[in-house]
Parts: C-alpha cells; structure tokens; sequence
C-alpha cells in the first residue's frame, strides 16, 4: 500500500505516522492560536474602529483564518480512503463498528474532559438549567446557540461528529453510482458528482448565511453545512490517491503535476491567502460581517487555499525540500500530535490569564469585550506556553491512553472473529442473516 505523502515518516510500527501531515496539523493549529489572540487583542477589530489599528499586521491576521480548512480536508481524505479502496480496489468494506469506536474515542473525550471544567471553572454561575449543562455534552451548541466561556472553537465538534455519520451514508452512495462501471476514470467521475454537489451546496450556504435578512453573525453561521465542501474535496483527495496507489502508471493529471512542480502549489495556496486578506467586497484588517458576494468570494479562497495547501502533501512521491523543512522537523511534528489538545484549550489559558469566569468571582466576559487588557505578544506567549503544556498532559496521560484502550478492544474483537471463522463457526452478521432467511422461510 502506497502512502500518503514522501516525507520522513515518524515512529515504527505498522500505523507510522507521516510527518508532512502531522506536521501540517501541528502548524495549523498555532495559526488557529494566532488568529484568536489577535482578534482577542485588538489587533483585528470592526471597520467602526477606523482603519486597522495594526497596519499590514492586522490585514495579514484576518487571513490567518485560513488554517482551519485543512484539518476538515484531513479528516474527509483520510478516513475515506478506505470506503475508496472498496469502492474502487474491491478490499473489504470497512467495518462501521471499529470506525465509530474510533472516531469516538478520537473526538469526543477531550472535549467532554474541556466541557466539563468550562462548566464547573468559568462558566459555574451562569448555569440556569440542566439544558445549559446538557447543550454542549450533546454536541448541540451549534442549534441552539448560547456562548460557553473557554469553548469558543469548539463549534467545529459538532461538525466533525456529523461528518463522521453521514460518511458512511455518502460512501454508500458513491458505490452505488460506480457499480457496474468497469473504466477506472469513469468511475472515479461517477463517484466526484455528490463530492461536487456538496462543494457547490456548502458554496451557496455560505452566501445564504450572510443575507441582510439573518443579521450579522446569524446561528446558522455556525452550522456544520457551510464546511462540508472541505470534507468534500478531501475525500476527492482520497479517491485519486486510491488511484494511484491502484495503478502508477495512470496517475491522476492533478498528481502528477504535484510531483513537478510541488512548490508551485504552495505558491498558489498563499496567492489565495493574499486575496483572502484584501477582503474583495469587504474592508481589509476587519472583522467586519460581510454581505452574500462578499461571503461567496472568501468561501472560494478558503477552498483554494486548503486544496492547494494539500495537494502536494498527499499526493505519491511529491515532496521538496521546502516542505520537508518546514513539516517534517520535530517540534512541529510533536505540535501535530497535540494538535487537538491545542485547539481545543487556548481560550481556556486566555479566558484565565484575563480572569474573565466564575472562579473570579463573577460570570465570564467574551474575549472581544476584553480588549485592551492585554497586548498580543504577552497574551501570545501566555497562550502558547500554557496550551502547550495542558495539550501535551491530555494527550499522553488522557487521548492517547483512551486511543489504545480501543484499539485493544478492536484488536480482541478481530481476534474472536477469526478465530471463529477458522473454527467454521457462522460470524455474528453470518448468524443474522441466516436467522432472517429462516424467518422468510
């Protein structure tokens, strides 16, 4: 099996990780820190502040925004590629059960481990019902909208968790439209046109959200639809590395050109970023709340940035000497590894280093209404220190534990399997079937 990417690979053992991609993790993450503590510090503020209080440096921060997309493109590329190895190679189908025990484990205990002291350190006094403690164990925060001191990022939860359950939904109907087709290439067309319409349906939400007659940062804002293009081309990603894992010979045009010239997607992922913080239809340096063409316009620029971000990262044998350096070293492959722990547990250490909560005494003030307390490099330092180390426990003594717990219960639950089927014992789903022909008997 071909792997992703060419860089150096880090640790041993059958699932190594690859360095490019938990360095690209590990980089985006911080970018995501950065982002916040500037808009948490002045220096990117709304157009009825004047100009950008920071010159060039607040234009150049608004575009920072750009370093979510790729973990959404991660997540679409990487955990679709085994329904596109079924799909198009004929393996085994992946097995839902291992799939969701794994996604669980991946997703939901560190932010359940956040929720919980959000709730009890800076949010206590605010709680005025169970439905306020209930919310955001329930992934529901992003319908029924109420802010949560500390978990300011964690909307995308509930976007990750969603996309985890209608994956196997839209596996199922990409191999439905490629049955019965024999030409890979056509195939592999068949099964792009759901990825394409949800790129376009994700395209056109975007504008949606930014009608006059929702306002200014609406709820639907925050719902999951307006990043689905994201997982979309990710798991467009997935399909041509199937392909060219399947056949070499046949790669993929867009492969082979990352190859070539890898660094030229590079180039054109921050082009996009550029035009992303020239704000086209909208006022650079701000946080303005734009209207639909305005909406529609960075919503390319944050597709173009991430797919040209990636392309190269994942396509066979492209690699360059830039992007070794700049991913594969390892203080940010270490970043990568943490990376969830980061994202999650900044605006916890900013939230404290403002004593803004209710262990201070009194109920949480949003970071936006707390600024000019602290200046960006101190709240930086603060930020990167302190979410460094809380990141780095809960991995090692919370994450990682939990991770190997299920692969343990994975690995036991294979092992009865084969050894049953060894035995000529029926399996489980084997067992059912035959209790259903009985019963249509």
């Amino acid at each position: 099996m071909t792997a992703l990417g060419t860089g150096p690979r880090a640790g041993t053992g059958a699932k190594r990780r690859i360095a490019n991609l938990d360095g690209v993790r590990g980089l985006c993450a911080m970018v995501v820190v950065i982002t916040h503590v500037a808009f948490s510090t002045g220096v990117v503020l709304g157009s009825e502040s004047g100009p950008p209080q920071q010159g060039i440096w607040s234009i150049l921060a608004v575009g920072l925004e750009v370093g979510l997309g790729p973990f959404f493109i991660l997540s679409g590329l990487l955990l679709y590629k085994p329904f596109a190895r079924h799909a198009l190679v004929g393996t085994a189908k992946p097995r839902l059960g291992p799939f969701f025990l794994r996604r669980g484990l991946r997703l939901m205990p560190g932010y359940w481990l956040l929720t919980a002291f959000c709730l009890l350190v800076l949010n206590f006094t605010s709680i005025d019902s169970v439905w306020y403690v209930l919310r955001p164990l329930l992934l529901m925060q992003d319908y029924d909208f109420v802010w949560y001191a500390g978990m300011d990022p964690t909307w995308t939860i509930p976007t990750e968790a969603q996309f985890y359950l209608i994956l196997p939904i839209l596996a199922l109907l990409m191999h439905k439209l490629a049955a019965g087709v024999e030409d890979p290439a056509r195939k592999i067309r068949r099964m792009m046109i759901p990825l394409a319409v949800l790129v376009l349906g994700g395209w056109a939400f975007a504008g949606y959200m930014h009608m006059e007659h929702l306002g200014p940062w609406p709820p639907e804002f925050w719902w999951p639809f307006s990043r689905i293009g994201l997982f979309a081309i990710g798991m467009g990603l997935a399909l041509l590395s199937v392909r060219a894992e399947q056949a070499p010979d046949a790669m993929p045009a867009l492969y082979r050109a990352a190859r070539k010239r890898p660094n030229l997607f590079w180039l054109g992922a921050l082009a996009s970023y550029l035009v992303i913080c020239s704000a086209p239809l909208g006022t650079a340096g701000t946080w303005d709340y734009g209207g639909p063409e305005f909406a529609l316009l960075q919503h390319v620029g944050f597709l173009v940035f991430a797919f040209l971000l990636m392309v190269p990262l994942v396509a066979p044998k492209a690699s360059s000497p830039l992007m070794d350096t700049a991913l594969s070293n390892g203080p940010t492959r270490f970043l990568g590894r943490i990376s969830y722990g980061i994202y999650l547990w900044h605006f916890v250490v900013m939230y404290l280093y403002f004593r803004s909560g209710s262990i201070f005494g009194a109920p949480p003030v949003p970071a936006a209404l707390l600024i000019g307390k602290v200046g960006f490099w101190e709240m930086l330092a603060v930020v990167v220190v302190g979410t460094i180390a809380i990141a780095t426990l809960s991995y090692y003594f919370f994450e990682r534990p939990l991770l190997r717990f299920g692969e343990r219960l994975i690995a036991k639950r294979e092992a009865a399997r084969a050894a049953s089927a060894t035995a000529g014992q029926p399996l489980p789903v084997q067992k059912k079937e035959e209790e259903r022909q009985k019963a249509s008997v």
